[in-house]
């Protein structure tokens, strides 16, 4: 059976692509300028760091319980 921080990294993936779709998506899109491509990506750029560091505390969670 999957663990908790496997199962969250496995879901992880899923939504850092779909941030990296959307983040992509946002640049390209050639009606917007800097600043609004600014105002728009910065939302996902902390979005994603929410995720990694979330992930980052279930495996010290699981570091810290095996010991």
């Amino acid at each position: 059976m999957m663990g908790v921080t496997e199962r969250y990294e496995e879901c992880m993936q899923k939504l850092l692509k779909e941030l990296e779709e959307e983040f992509m998506a946002i640049l390209a899109d050639p009606k917007m300028d800097k600043k609004q491509k600014n105002l728009r990506t910065k939302p996902l750029v902390t979005k994603k760091q929410i995720l990694l560091n979330t992930l980052e505390s279930l495996q010290m969670v699981d570091k810290n319980s095996e010991a």
